[in-house]
């Protein structure tokens, strides 16, 4: 073989190499403007303290055109353990009016395969959170089940069939209330959580499904329990990919957990709330996402979210137990709404939106 050829033959590689590692599809792209809103009430002189998530471009997105429009003072910082940016926002002497903070940006969000991101150590992403188990029952689970990191297709599947995407409430009043009343996935004509089967590994029965929520602050769906997820079996995206990740982990597999927004089809409307995901670090090929949930409810795309994400999303944060400047009640298991302080005691005092508009 001549220089030529030699040469010719070094370049495909190349280009083959860099097709699996950050495998992208440029032709599936979509650009939005994404409006994130907060209102925040008075506070009687109490001093205000809050933050908020900040956007940042990556491989697979690029924020542009980033803005903030707020009267109140703030600072845009990093935390240290993933490398997320936050908005902090403060008035010592408090908020004698309602106050509006709006932060927009434009979005150019592609659909992703296997990617290897930039200035990630993947060690990071081995050990547990103050949610996410690593070791104990998972290491039961992965012995009774015969899972294997040679697999991770498999690790996927297993969670995807054990959990049931809902939040059961006898709330008559409530947007969850057809989980547990026979509400059914517009996907697949059935409901969303049956009455004949059990659910988790304490397999509990369906009747019993609202007495298992919210038993203490952590062990309650939608904090993104793994334990709780494998206990009860029910959640939302939060505890679907904790429990993958906590599986992972424990076969020292790299995994990280994702926040953001999902964008609605059409032109532009409200955004209802956030939404996650996950991925899975392999040398040589680098980090594959999953959408585990997403999969739950509409089936037919069960292969495509293992291993794609789609478009139709924007990233705010990565990781979990978030050190926030000032923040008075420990780190921040998961961080995508407003976090408020009014006298350094948590407040729910502030309403919040959210809107997109395609460009």
């Amino acid at each position: 073989m001549n220089l030529k050829n030699s040469l010719a033959v070094v370049v495909v590689l190349i280009i083959v190499y860099l097709g699996v590692s950050n495998s992208t599809t440029k032709d599936n792209n979509r650009k939005f403007n994404f409006s994130y809103s907060v209102n925040f009430e008075p506070t009687d002189g109490k001093k205000f303290e809050a933050w908020i998530p900040y956007p940042q471009s990556n491989e697979v997105q690029n924020i542009s055109n980033i803005s903030i429009n707020t009267d109140l003072k703030y600072e845009i910082l990093s935390e240290s353990k993933h490398g997320n940016k936050y908005v902090y926002l403060y008035e010592l002497d408090g908020l004698s009016t309602n106050v509006d903070f709006e932060l927009t940006c434009d979005v150019d969000r592609i659909e992703n395969k296997t990617v290897n991101f930039s200035n990630v150590d993947q060690m990071n992403y081995l050990s547990g959170t103050s949610q996410v188990v690593v070791g104990s029952v998972f290491d039961n689970i992965i012995s009774e089940n015969n899972l294997s990191s040679n697999d991770m297709r498999n690790i996927y599947d297993y969670v995807l069939n054990g959990m049931h995407y809902g939040k059961p409430t006898d709330n008559i009043d409530s947007k969850n209330y057809k989980y547990i009343h026979g509400g059914k996935n517009p996907n697949t004509g059935k409901e969303w959580l049956p009455d004949d089967i059990v659910y988790g590994r304490k397999k509990i029965t369906k009747e019993n499904l609202v007495k298992s929520q919210n038993k203490n602050e952590k062990y309650a769906y939608g904090n993104g329990n793994s334990l709780y997820a494998c206990d009860i079996g029910v959640g939302n995206c939060t505890d679907y990919h904790s429990y993958f990740i906590s599986l992972s982990r424990t076969m020292n597999v790299p995994a990280r957990f994702h926040m953001g927004f999902p964008i609605p089809s059409g032109d532009e409307g409200k955004v209802g709330g956030y939404h996650c995901w996950a991925d899975f670090y392999k040398d040589g090929e680098g980090w594959t996402p999953v959408d585990i949930s997403e999969a739950d409810k509409a089936p037919q795309k069960a292969d495509y979210f293992y291993g794609t994400l789609c478009e139709n999303r924007v990233e705010f944060m990565v990781g979990r137990d978030f050190e926030l400047k000032n923040y008075n009640n420990g780190d921040v298991n998961i961080f995508i709404y407003p976090i408020v302080e009014v006298g350094d005691i948590n407040s729910d005092s502030f309403s919040k939106s959210f809107y997109f508009k395609n460009l």
